[in-house]
């Protein structure tokens, strides 16, 4: 092709382009879905620039057929994209979305995050902390035995749901990653206990995407962290207290229980609050199959680019079960550092909550008034859809994944942490076996009598 071509020109790219762009996105039989793929193959074999256009092309007609669960028509687009341009141009980590959109129906639907929320809003009166969100449906733990009990009595009513737990020194805390938290600031969010008027700036999930795309920017232009995919990346700074959309989790309550009841001079007056989290929804039957969402770095988790970079719109990622709340993905490091192990340490990660007027009937103050967006946004970073640890969590229509809180009261702090110090070997040099660990006990252990 040379270069007067009038395929070489820019106008003639963009509106070749566009015509492609276009075909898929109505795409309505087996037939046409083969043939609007050809046409975007053959522009983008000519022209490598338009590859990011191409991929966001494919992506929403696969989206399309799995909203309308056409198998045939999702085979036959992933069909039509050349080995020559999968092989080439593809990253793992839209391969594998791609993958997953094609065997793996989504557990949320379509229908009910077809108009989404604004992103700004107020918060409900009946909101007076974050922590709030959680009292209606949170157990109270005042001692140890009623820790044991708690814990033992969630397990045998969860026996189909993969857990991973939390502990916090405040309950009255919400969940936040990390990079949440520095949005929050950044946005000038004013949280429900400053009393603020008017509607609250929450961070969405283009934000986040944005944000994160800077940090990846900045780790591999400036620091020369190149060598290292997206989520090693991210891993790496959650070690250090970089922002990051990862939200630190265990596999083992009583580590988190740990963490609730951590010594804490400012925290030893306040109730803590342990989580226990599934990462997937309750099964309709006890044999029913669901993916948990665990992610793998031989599969989706060795992308250079993070795969959720690809949903670029809320259709996709309802496809995904992306901000759902269906799904939080969960993945469990390698041994980066001692306390990875020692914690028996993992993340959990999942987008911003999609929130709409059809899933706010899920989240109710008092069984007919629902939770604001801001409310929700103000709990927690991630869709948190909580049940009462007291009785077996059934299926819902929505498909939401629960999530249980158990109050530790700032009385059995105490007894709670003497008991694993002695019993566990539960201390700060257990739980932080590291060299920063031993800096931050000695920056608040008294060296002078």
């Amino acid at each position: 092709m040379t270069k007067n071509s009038p395929e070489s020109t820019p106008e003639s790219n963009s509106a070749e382009m566009n015509e492609g762009e276009n075909a898929p996105s109505g795409v309505g039989n087996t037939e046409e879905s083969s043939r609007d793929l050809t046409n975007i193959n053959q522009h983008a074999l000519r022209n490598d620039e338009q590859t990011s256009k191409y991929l966001l092309a494919i992506t929403q007609p696969i989206a399309d057929m799995i909203a309308r669960n056409n198998q045939s028509a999702i085979d036959s687009i992933l069909r039509a994209i050349p080995r020559q341009y999968t092989t080439s141009l593809f990253s793992p980590g839209l391969d594998a979305v791609l993958k997953q959109l094609a065997t793996w129906p989504s557990l949320s639907r379509a229908g009910d995050f077809a108009a989404e929320d604004e992103p700004a809003g107020s918060y409900s009166p009946e909101l007076e902390t974050p922590g709030t969100y959680f009292k209606s449906t949170e157990r109270t733990v005042s001692s140890l035995a009623d820790l044991n009990n708690a814990i033992s009595k969630l397990i045998e009513k969860t026996p189909s749901l993969p857990l991973v737990w939390r502990g916090v020194g405040d309950a009255d805390w919400g969940m936040y990653s990390s990079l949440y938290r520095r949005l929050l600031d950044d946005n000038g969010v004013k949280l429900p206990q400053d009393d603020p008027i008017g509607d609250q700036p929450y961070p969405d999930e283009d934000q986040m995407v944005a944000a994160e795309k800077e940090i990846l920017r900045i780790a591999r232009s400036d620091w020369r962290f190149d060598n290292l995919n997206a989520l090693e990346t991210f891993a790496q700074l959650q070690h250090v207290g970089g922002p990051t959309r990862l939200i630190d989790v265990t596999k083992n309550p009583y580590v988190a229980a740990w963490f609730a009841v951590e010594y804490n001079e400012k925290l030893e007056d306040r109730d803590g609050r342990l989580f226990a989290i599934s990462t997937r929804p309750v099964p309709r039957a006890d044999d029913d199959e669901s993916p948990d969402g665990e992610i793998h770095m031989d599969d989706i988790g060795s992308s250079r680019e993070p795969f959720w970079h690809h949903l670029v719109d809320n259709k996709a990622r309802q496809a995904y079960d992306w901000g759902t709340g269906s799904l939080r993905r969960l993945w469990i490091p390698p041994a980066y550092s001692d306390r990875i192990s020692a914690q028996n340490a993992g993340f959990i990660f999942d987008g911003v909550p999609m929130t709409t007027s059809k899933t706010a009937r899920h989240f109710k103050i008092d069984g007919n008034k629902p939770w604001a967006r801001a409310d929700l946004l103000a709990a927690s970073s991630i869709y948190l859809k909580m049940f009462k640890s007291t009785r077996k969590p059934t299926h819902n229509a929505a498909n939401l994944a629960p999530t249980f809180s158990f109050r530790i009261t700032s009385e059995a702090k105490a007894e709670i942490r003497t008991y694993m110090e002695s019993r566990f070997g539960y201390r700060s040099s257990y739980i932080y076996p590291d060299i920063q660990g031993l800096a931050a006990h000695l920056k608040n252990h008294e060296l002078t009598q």
